[in-house]
C-alpha cells in the first residue's frame, strides 16, 4: 500500500544519489583541472565545490530534522488527530499495608531511576511508566504534569462526576496522512501515547 512515507524514502534515495554524484563530480573537476591546466587548485573549481556541498548539508540537515527531530504541536488539526478513551479504575487492597487504592507507586532508587504506576481497568493490570503517565489527585482534574497533553477539560470534569473521580484518561495521537508528515516517515505512525489516572485523592495511592 502506497502512503506519504514513500516520498520521504524518495527523497532520502535522491539524497544518496546527489552524495554520489558530489563525490564524482569533484573527484572529476579535479583531475580535468590537472590535466588542462596543470594546476591543483583554482578559485571558480572551489566555489562550485562550496556550493555543491552546503546544498548537501542542508538537504541532509532537512531530513534529518524531519526524520528524527520533529516535534509537533499536538494541537495542530492539520498533522495530528487524536483520540481519548474513559475506562474506570477498579480499587484494590494492598497486600503488606492493606490499604485500598487505586494506584501503586514503585519507584527504582537510582540516579536515573524511574516511577511505575501499576492500575486494574476492567480486569487488566497496567503498569504505567511515569514517563508517559501522571497522577491527578487534586480537585481540579488535569495533573501539572500532563498539562502538556490537549486533554479536553470539560470532557474531564464530566467524567469526574460519572466516574466519581476514579479512572483512566487514556491520550492517543497519530501523525496524519499527508505530504508534511511523510516528508519525516511519519504518516500514519503514532505520535504520543499519554496516561492520566484520576483518584479522588492521595489516600488512593500506595506508595511501595
Amino acid at each position: 500500500m502506497l502512503t506519504w512515507n514513500m516520498l520521504g524514502v524518495l527523497l532520502w534515495v535522491m539524497l544518496i544519489l546527489y552524495l554520489i554524484f558530489v563525490v564524482q563530480n569533484i573527484r572529476q573537476r579535479r583531475i580535468r583541472l590537472l590535466i588542462k591546466q596543470q594546476r591543483r587548485f583554482s578559485w571558480g573549481n572551489l566555489g562550485i565545490d562550496v556550493i555543491e556541498l552546503v546544498v548537501l548539508v542542508m538537504a541532509f540537515g532537512s531530513l534529518i530534522n524531519a526524520a528524527w527531530l520533529d516535534n509537533p504541536n499536538l494541537e495542530d488539526r492539520g498533522r495530528i488527530f487524536a483520540k481519548v478513551t474513559y475506562r474506570p479504575l477498579i480499587v484494590t487492597t494492598d497486600k503488606d499495608s492493606g490499604q485500598s487504592n487505586y494506584v501503586a507507586v514503585s519507584a527504582q532508587k537510582t540516579k536515573h531511576g524511574s516511577q511505575t504506576y501499576t492500575v486494574y481497568v476492567a480486569g487488566k493490570r497496567l503498569s504505567l511508566p511515569s514517563t508517559m503517565a501522571s497522577i491527578a489527585d487534586d480537585v481540579k482534574p488535569l495533573a501539572v504534569d500532563a498539562q502538556h497533553i490537549p486533554y479536553d477539560k470539560t470532557a474531564l470534569v464530566k467524567m469526574d462526576h460519572h466516574f466519581q473521580k476514579a479512572y483512566l484518561a487514556e491520550y492517543r495521537a497519530w501523525y496524519r496522512e499527508n505530504w508534511q508528515n511523510g516528508l519525516g516517515l511519519h504518516a500514519g505512525q503514532l505520535a504520543m501515547h499519554y496516561y492520566l489516572v484520576r483518584v479522588p485523592d492521595q489516600s488512593f495511592v500506595v506508595v511501595k
